[in-house]
Order: C-alpha cells, then structure tokens, then sequence
C-alpha cells in the first residue's frame, strides 16, 4: 500500500468491541472514515456502533461486502489466523499485536496485513492517557513500512521501528514492567486492606520508584533489605505472610535481588 497523500482521505473497519476498537474509534483521525465495525459479541459491537455512529456490520460477509483500505484487527491474536482465512478481502489488515508474526501470516493466508502496536496498555476504565502513546512498527516490512509510519502518525507522534524479535522482546518486557508491576500493586492493596493500613499512604513511594526507571539506573538504585543481606528483617517479613500468597512472591523476588547484588 503506497503513503498516503495530503489530502487523501482512507476508509476502514474495526473488528472487535474491546478496549482497542474503542480506543480506534474514539482517536479516529480526521482524513478516515470508519465504514463499520463487527464483532462475535452483537451486543458490544452495537454500543460501539450507536457511541460512534458508525454501521454495524453483523457478519464477516459483510465485511467482506464492504470494500475498505483498512481492516483493523483489534481482537486476541488467536484469532487473528481465521479472520485472515475468512475475510475475503484486498484491503491491508492492520494487527495491534505485539507477538503476532504477520509476515508469516501473510504468507499462509495470501492476504496483506502489518503491524502497528502501541507500547501502552490501553484501558478505557483510566482516563486518558496524558502522555503520547508511542506505537511500534516492523522496520522489516520493506512492502508496508512507509504506509505503516505515516498510518502511525495519525494517532501518534512517536513511531518506533523494530525487527519482530525485537519487538517480542519489547513486549515481553512490557508484560513484565506492566502487568507484573501492576500485579504487585494489586496483591499490596490487598495486603494492606487486610492489616487495616491506607494503601494510599505508600504513592509518593511508587511514585519515587516509577521515577527510578527513567534515569535507566533501576539496579543501582535498588535499595531494601536484600540488598542489604538484612536477613532479620527478610525473616520477620516471612513471618508476617506465611502460608500466604505473597510469601512465594516475596521470596521468589528476594532471592533474584539478592542474585543482582
């Protein structure tokens, strides 16, 4: 797909009702046109569809019944396969993921498709994000890349290109700093709730070591009993969570500082 022209206008179709079509849908950028959107759950797709006043496609005949430039895939990357051997279409699939080998799905479903993910969790239950949302694309698709980066900009103004074994490694990182860090988060509150403590009372720390990542310096600015060899302390933790869920988590991370050291 060649670059698109200053004042080219683009057509597009969302499948999914999740978190990334609503996402899609809310950012459309002014020179494109969502023609619909279809999902395997009605109900979701249809509260899209009345939100952002788009048609309702109520099957994948449908979609393929409406020619379009864009398809995007804002579904799980299981079912990304299916979609791209059901759908018979020209236009170019647009994956979110940041695990999926398009390339390679490219080739076994004979249609185009690229990726543009975004190294962000997106959750319509936060608000809006106040930071630009940086969005990745495979630097290996010599076919796409330049489309890709100008579709990119649209919706942000940091485009980051990476191989796929790069961006694999990207994403693994990001489950880990995300969704691990924010697991801990979760267990923490609970922790705290259950020992009548105000889990509020610890942000300015998780604040202090957020802030800690972007100096790119984590490790020398570890500090606690680990790091410490305080062994007392470590033990009068353990205590405190046997038998408890957090008392693997702890120990588990304890030993890894204690290795770093």
């Amino acid at each position: 797909m060649l670059p698109m022209n200053k004042n080219e206008t683009k057509t597009f179709i969302v499948i999914g009702a999740g978190n990334m079509a609503s996402y899609l849908l809310s950012h459309q950028p002014p020179a494109f046109t969502c023609l619909g959107i279809y999902s395997r759950t009605a109900a979701k797709a249809t509260l899209l569809s009345q939100q952002f006043g788009v048609p309702h496609l109520n099957s994948l005949s449908d979609i393929a019944a409406t020619p379009v430039d864009y398809i995007f895939l804002a579904v799980s990357d299981t079912a990304i396969p299916s979609l791209l051997h059901s759908v018979a279409t020209t236009a170019l699939f647009i994956s979110f993921s940041g695990m999926v080998d398009e390339q390679q799905l490219a080739v076994a479903s004979n249609k185009s498709i690229a990726s543009l993910w975004p190294l962000y969790s997106i959750n319509n239950a936060i608000k809006r994000p106040t930071t630009t949302i940086p969005f990745v694309i495979n630097r290996e698709d010599k076919k796409h890349v330049k489309a890709l980066h100008q579709l990119a900009l649209f919706y942000t103004t940091q485009v980051i290109e990476l191989s796929y074994e790069q961006r694999k490694a990207a994403h693994l990182a990001a489950v880990v700093l995300n969704n691990f860090v924010n697991h801990l988060y979760a267990v923490t509150q609970a922790f705290c709730e259950e020992h009548q403590i105000d889990p509020l009372i610890l942000n300015p720390l998780v604040q202090q070591t957020a802030a800690q990542y972007e100096t790119l310096n984590a490790a020398h600015m570890q500090t606690g009993p680990a790091i410490r060899g305080d062994q007392d302390s470590i033990q009068k933790h353990l205590e405190i969570l046997q038998n408890s869920h957090l008392e693997s988590i702890y120990t588990l991370l304890t030993e890894s500082i204690k290795k770093s050291s």
